[in-house]
């Protein structure tokens, strides 16, 4: 562990020189491992220098606020408060100015503030986060880089939230419009003095600190002259090549991987050849800066240096900083729960709220937290007698089963308990997750290294082995759905034929037999459950077309399986009691193991259901299974929940849907009587947080399901309660202290990413990394950080040495109501400087696109309900905080006249969808016009379901009659959809249906596409999306056309950190081969048609790459079709 520094401390950088060109490695002093030399450099977390114009002071960020220090080191003074994080100070030309970003409203935005301090003045107001990269070169505007729609024309890519879905624009200091600069993204922004030429480091898909990536996905410096419009690449290689700065003599520095590690390099005023400058090694060179005079910042190493213009080598600035803080832990009561388990006493429920255990009553009113600790604790479950719930815990870096139990024998709500003590229950090397009590409460089965299921007596701590290693591959570290029978003798559990494919097994609790597949299945099986008495099992079976393929639960039937031959007979003899008919519903317990209150049959109906029932326990016959199956749901669907009701004739399941009225999930239960082949819905629209499936009481009346809190991504309001007989629904609201020392909760996601990478990382070697010292390294910043973006930044830098794609981690927070920004469904004339807002197209589908609007491209939008749009922030500024509401919105036409009219906003994320679809459109009545109508063209954002069936329908719908198909997977960010759609695209006509009579004929096969296509692809075509052309090149499909598409075909898994909210990071762990073994990852797919992405072309509205698939397709030598203008639109 790392020792922990005063919270009122001083950053200490000692003064060191390093050398420049042409030192050697050896000439950088190696970090210092001893636990002093840690401590001495624990608070070296400082990042984000900007050295000022004159070269006296430089800015930096540490611990998530801005600070100010002489260049040549000493007292630093916080520029910025503490509690908002702030990043990327920028310097005014005159240096009196610093703009940077800041999260103090939510979001990421731009302020300004004098160098001296002062109060900071808020420039832009945007949803999604801004960060500004430069000055005009009068000092009057701040440059600044946002993700909008962009430009109807002139923006190439579709509008997506990577670093290619940015913009550049620029927003005066003083406050007013932000206008567009670039229509395409341009990061790291630097005007030449005379405000002519622009340097820019392009966009990429990768996470800003991955190391050593070699293909065209990785980072490069670009021109722009203003005048000629034209973008000149600067640097060619297939390194990373970022943060370009000018020099006097009007060459450029920047830095550059080709060495191995990010340096400083120099091109002189031709931008020639390049020389490099400095010579680190070890670390990468990060965030340079530079002066009118040509002295460079930089970070190295935690510290940082700076290289006087003309000096033999960088030297390390010692900075002395001063800061006080409140001492003891921060945290919160909150609500965001993640997982629920109920007591058989039917009287308390466990949660998991922010990896932390509680207890509740039924009612939420009594809350007994369990011991708290840094680490993370998850999957509780209950005794018998509800007295004991044992749990997972990670601590110390090893996960381990823990139970906790009341002390006093005449207490008997666990919520209520005045004492609880805990003990351990597994020890040894091997990680111990997922218990699971058996219905006697003597046995818990879990989960040993992610790779077996054992069986443990916690009273003689006998512990067996049931499910060997090897018959399962963990990907997530997801629940495993033990299931146990309720007599506690056998385990239903999952096992894995193939690596994408789940089937049901059954083991003896005693390990006396090996695990067995009751139903081999080709289609997935997931989520056992035993009936009440146990004569059937039930599951989750995968709907046998696309998502067998797919791997995925698009949709699911909910089957059963007879667990022996008496227990099928049983079950027969109670389909053939005859239904008397419907008295009216009898109040309480009825004792007849139906709903109370719903209606009731016949009492000798009654009677001779329950004398079907078998009496004692069913034997469990494994042969034979297979043949006594059945689908007990009445039809497909997204199923979350199913089961038999103990009147062993009616299925209950749970299905979710998309909310009608918003963003977010809704449940809908259904009871099916098999006897009477009827179906009723018992409750409808209860709101769902994916996660953990709804959980039912013992007494089989009640249902519990985590309920998001109004759709907010921040949390849950609690636990909602479904009544089953009346259909109603009752918020249990819960507040868990999940207090935790912020400093420790760090270390601990610090520890937990750490561990989990080095047993997932899909390299055991670690491409010769030493994971190990790699940890010591980063470690011992931790006590300089604050907050989660800090640690985000932290574990990205640690991940990036792996080389590796899916690496790093995010932060993504909630945004405050106050904050979200509502949308017209509008592209704007991001260069009109106001008054008001110009339109540039009406986006179909959106508030606008009625049919009987008079808003047309060219009118200006004035108010919205009457309130002018200011000229700081615009539409966006006013329209904070008015989601899905009628506005009333004033404009007027370019020949003055002016109209008002009312629609409903909507959110930005539906504005996105609109303008994607939008976009695909465009290019699709592109090929039609290049084609002559002869190609048909889709696009897929996302390697998901949503896009194959779109495309899908597509493709035979609407072009069923193409001669041929252009394939677009630019910007797509992956998924799992690759083997959908190189089988789509993969048809061979074998056979023609051909009425003799004349009408329509038909090739076979039907379900795939026969004819040529072509894909066009770029380098933001990432993981899954990166597998796809690879498999299509290597099956000759097609022609490739576009960029080269860098190697990232690994699957990774994106966990949640519950220790640090907010906090995502990737897990890469599978990868994938060519069939001669070379590896996908880090393995560039090349086009056989090259044409870069060009953003003059986009400028005038061309795509080059969309006009050289086409071109491939049409027979040689034919008639050209005339070019297209392609113009703004009412429908962009």
């Amino acid at each position: 562990m790392v020792p922990a520094l005063p919270r009122s401390l001083a950053l200490l950088a000692c003064c060191a020189t390093l050398a420049a060109a042409p030192a050697r490695a050896a000439d950088v002093p190696a970090p210092a491992t001893t636990p002093a030399a840690a401590e001495a450099q624990a608070a070296l977390w400082l990042r984000d220098p900007a050295i000022s114009p004159d070269g006296t002071r430089m800015a930096f960020r540490c611990a998530g606020q801005i600070w100010i220090v002489p260049a040549s080191g000493g007292d630093a003074l916080a520029l910025t408060p503490a509690g908002a994080y702030a990043a990327r100070p920028v310097w005014s030309p005159d240096g009196t100015t610093i703009a940077f970003a800041s999260d103090r409203f939510g979001p990421m935005n731009v302020f300004a503030v004098s160098a001296a301090g002062g109060e900071a003045r808020r420039l832009t107001f945007a949803q999604y986060d801004q960060a500004p990269t430069g000055f005009t070169p009068d000092g009057a505007a701040v440059l600044f880089w946002s993700a909008g729609l962009g430009d109807a024309v002139e923006t190439g890519p579709i509008p997506n939230t990577h670093e290619d879905g940015r913009q550049l624009y620029q927003v005066p200091v003083a406050g007013g419009r932000d206008t567009m600069v670039l229509p395409n993204a341009a990061m790291e922004a630097q005007w030449d003095p005379a405000g002519q030429r622009l340097l820019y480091t392009g966009a990429s898909i990768e996470q800003p600190f991955r190391r050593h990536q070699v293909s065209s996905a990785a980072r490069q410096v670009w021109v722009y002259d203003a005048a000629s419009g034209h973008h000149r690449r600067l640097t060619g290689g297939a390194q990373e090549s970022r943060s370009a700065a000018w020099m006097p003599d009007g060459g450029v520095d920047y830095l550059d991987e080709t060495s191995g590690s990010l340096n400083v390099w120099h091109r002189d005023a031709d931008l020639g050849h390049p020389v490099q400058v400095t010579h680190l090694a070890g670390e990468p060179v990060r965030f340079l800066s530079a002066s009118r005079a040509g002295d460079l910042a930089f970070a190295w190493g935690g510290g940082l240096y700076r290289l006087g213009h003309g000096a033999a080598a960088p030297e390390r600035i010692a900075i002395h900083l001063l800061r006080t803080d409140f001492p003891g832990p921060h945290g919160w009561r909150g609500n965001a729960l993640t997982d629920v388990a109920l007591s058989p006493n039917g009287r308390d429920f466990a949660v998991v709220a922010r990896g932390e255990i509680a207890v509740a009553s039924i009612d939420g009113r009594f809350v007994k937290t369990l011991p708290h600790t840094a680490g993370e604790e998850r999957g509780p479950t209950f005794s018998a007698d509800g007295r004991r719930v044992a749990y997972a815990a990670e601590r110390d870096g090893h996960w381990d089963l823990y139970e906790s139990a009341i002390v006093d024998p005449e207490e008997h709500e666990f919520s209520q308990a005045t004492r609880v003590a805990e003990r351990r229950l597994t020890t040894g090397t091997r990680d111990s997750m997922m218990p699971a009590y058996a219905p006697d409460g003597r046995h818990i089965a879990y989960v040993a290294d992610r790779s077996s299921v054992r069986v443990l007596d916690p009273a003689t701590s006998n512990d067996v082995e049931v499910l060997p290693p090897g018959r399962t591959f963990s990907y997530d570290d997801g629940p495993w759905s033990l299931a146990w029978s309720p007599d506690s003798r056998w385990l239903a559990l999952p096992v894995q034929p193939s690596l994408f494919l789940g089937n049901i097994a059954l083991v003896p609790a005693d390990g006396s037999r090996p695990a067995e597949r009751p139903v081999p299945s080709g289609e997935g099986q997931w989520g056992p459950e035993w009936s009440p008495e146990g004569g059937m099992l039930l599951w989750h079976t995968d709907e046998g077309d696309l998502a067998g393929a797919f791997h995925r639960r698009w949709t699911a039937d909910l089957e059963g399986a007879f667990t022996s031959r008496r227990a099928r007979e049983a079950f027969a003899r109670r389909l053939m009691v005859p239904v008397v008919g419907d008295l009216p519903p009898a109040a309480g317990d009825r004792g007849d193991g139906q709903l109370p209150g719903r209606p009731a049959t016949d009492p000798r109906d009654n009677a001779a259901a329950h004398e079907a029932v078998p009496r004692g326990p069913i034997p469990v016959e494994i042969d034979g299974m297979a043949d006594r199956t059945r689908i007990l749901s009445q039809a497909p669907g997204q199923i979350v929940f199913g089961t038999l009701m103990p009147d062993g004739v009616s299925v209950l399941t749970v299905e979710q849907s998309p909310n009608p009225k918003g963003d977010g999930l809704v449940l809908t239960g259904t009871l099916r009587d098999l006897r009477r082949e009827s179906r009723r819905t018992l409750f409808t629209a209860v709101p769902y947080q994916p996660g953990p499936p709804p959980r039912l009481a013992r007494d089989r009346r009640h249902l519990y399901v985590l309920s998001r809190n109004s759709f907010d991504e921040a949390g849950t309001d609690g636990l909602t309660e479904i009544d089953l007989q009346r259909g109603t629904t009752r918020l249990i609201r819960i507040s868990v202290d999940t207090t935790r020392d912020e400093a420790e909760a760090r270390r601990a996601a610090f520890d937990q990413f750490w561990t989990l990478t080095a047993r997932k990382f899909y390299d055991p070697a670690f491409k010769g990394v030493d994971w190990g010292a790699a940890r010591q390294r980063y470690a011992r910043f931790l006590p300089s950080l604050e907050g989660t973006r800090d640690l985000a930044e932290l574990l990205s830098e640690m991940a990036g040495e792996l080389g590796a794609s899916h690496t790093g981690a995010y932060v993504r927070p909630p945004v405050p109501p106050a904050e979200r920004v509502a949308s017209l469904g509008l592209y704007y004339d991001e260069r009109h400087p106001g008054p008001g807002m110009k339109v540039q197209a009406v986006i179909a589908g959106g508030p606008f696109d009625t049919g009987d609007s008079a808003l047309r491209p060219g009118d200006v939008i004035d108010a919205v309900d009457g309130e002018p749009v200011p000229l700081a922030g615009g539409l966006r500024r006013i329209l904070r905080d008015r989601l899905r509401q009628v506005v009333a919105v004033s404009a007027h036409h370019p020949d003055g006249t002016a109209f008002t009219e009312k629609v409903l906003t909507v959110d930005l994320g539906r504005e996105r969808d609109l303008a994607d679809r939008a976009w695909s459109e465009r290019k699709r009545d592109a090929v039609a016009s290049l084609s002559c109508g002869r190609l048909g063209y889709v696009h897929l954002a996302a390697m998901d379901a949503a896009s194959y069936r779109g495309a899908a329908s597509d493709i035979f719908g609407r072009f069923g009659a193409a001669q041929g198909l252009v394939v677009d997977i630019r910007d797509n960010g992956g998924g799992n959809l690759h083997n959908n759609l190189v089988t789509l695209l993969s048809g061979k006509a074998y056979m023609a249906v051909v009425p003799p009579r004349g009408g329509p004929t038909q090739d076979e096969p039907r379900d795939r596409w026969t004819k040529p296509s072509a894909v066009v692809m770029n380098a933001a075509s990432y993981s899954d999306s990166s597998l796809f052309p690879l498999a299509y090149r290597d099956l000759h499909l097609g022609p490739l056309v576009g960029d080269p598409v860098a190697g990232t075909g690994t699957s990774v898994w994106w966990d949640q950190s519950l220790i640090v909210p907010g906090l995502t990071y990737g897990l890469p762990e599978l990868p994938y081969h060519r069939l001669d073994g070379t590896p996908s990852e880090n393995h560039a797919v090349e086009p056989d048609i090259r044409v870069p992405s060009d953003p003059e072309a986009w400028a005038r509205g061309r795509d080059p790459q969309l006009e050289a698939a086409v071109q491939a397709l049409l027979p040689p030598g034919g008639a050209p079709c005339p070019e297209p203008a392609i113009q703004p639109s009412r429908q962009p």
